[in-house]
């Protein structure tokens, strides 16, 4: 069965996309795979950053031979190079993180390195090149000093810098840029789009229900950092709002309910449980969509940002998609803000 404005995935190049990027379903058809093109396939992997998920499935279906044999050794090479990166990360971020903590600051580390060990099975499943702190503003002066005083130092753009107005700040090793710590006061970075939604320190432990579901904390920023952070620009957004919805549990469910009578993120939470359930034909989340509430004015916004237009993003050369996903950003600016 195909969802409304959903896709068949048993034919196409985005159910075989799809199905390497799930890391619960199982393997594609290895036929689906050598029908399309290889070159074009491997850089849509790479492109929405599904390689940890995908590179196991692909070596056990693809011939070892011309073409995919150097193609396997390139995503293989990067995989490598992405999992020291990352444990040079996780050193950093203890180090910061045990000294904010000891200084009592309302700050606490999302995304990457919190999805790649609460959400997914195997922790390598999830790169992340970054450490993103997400601290109360009043904050963030102190922990700035922490910062400084464990060899980051801060960056800023020369002209037009836009840290403050974004709510974000970069941070990088003073002896290797490459290490980088962003400093969040929110996680909704468009000044003008705060004005509707927003997702900061007091909005993530409302969300987490002060330590009661955590599971809802990470499922909500996953939705955040989709749908009003990025504009759906990869597939790996939407893998993490599939593998966090999987761990809610029905009192969780029942808390998001609340949640969102709280915090404006109805149409956030529709949109990329509308796109997870048409891509993954996840039953979760089709159950969690099925619990929540509409909203009377979410339905023509929610088919702005299609499966295909997610799908398109890295060879979008019509534009469609980019100008669909920017079409939905302004109308997250004009819905009503009413849960």
């Amino acid at each position: 069965m195909i969802e409304p404005g959903g896709i068949d995935i048993s034919h196409d190049f985005a159910a075989v996309l799809c199905s390497l990027a799930d890391p619960q379903a199982e393997n594609p058809i290895a036929g689906a795979i050598l029908s399309l093109d290889a070159d074009r396939l491997f850089a849509a992997v790479r492109y929405h950053g599904i390689e940890p998920v995908a590179l196991p499935k692909l070596a056990a279906l693809v011939p070892q031979e011309p073409p995919y044999t150097q193609l396997l050794v390139d995503v293989r090479e990067g995989q490598l190079l992405a999992n020291a990166h990352a444990m040079v990360l996780e050193a950093q971020a203890l180090q910061v993180m045990t000294a904010i903590e000891t200084a009592g600051l309302p700050a606490r580390i999302v995304k990457g390195q919190v999805f790649a060990k609460g959400i997914y099975d195997r922790v390598s499943d999830r790169p992340f090149t970054d450490v993103d702190i997400l601290a109360d503003p009043a904050a963030a002066a102190a922990i700035g000093e922490i910062l400084t005083d464990c060899g980051f130092v801060l960056h800023q753009k020369e002209h037009f810098d836009r840290s403050e107005r974004n709510m974000e700040q970069k941070w990088t090793r003073t002896d290797d840029h490459n290490v980088l710590i962003e400093l969040h006061g929110n996680l909704v970075h468009y000044a003008g789009l705060r004005r509707r939604v927003s997702f900061g320190y007091d909005e993530y432990v409302l969300a987490g229900g002060n330590g009661d579901h955590p599971a809802v904390a990470n499922f909500m920023t996953a939705v955040i950092h989709a749908a009003a952070g990025h504009k759906f620009h990869r597939l790996q957004l939407l893998v993490d709002v599939l593998q966090a919805g999987r761990r809610l549990d029905e009192a969780d469910i029942d808390h998001l309910r609340s949640v969102l009578g709280k915090i404006p993120a109805r149409l956030e939470v529709l949109v990329c449980l509308d796109l997870v359930c048409a891509l993954f034909k996840d039953e979760k989340a089709a159950h969690i969509r099925e619990s929540l509430s509409e909203g009377k004015d979410y339905r023509r916004s929610r088919a702005i940002v299609t499966p295909q237009c997610v799908i398109a993003t890295f060879d979008d050369t019509g534009h469609q998609s980019r100008l669909r996903r920017h079409a939905f950003r302004w109308a997250q600016h004009i819905v009503s803000r009413r849960p």
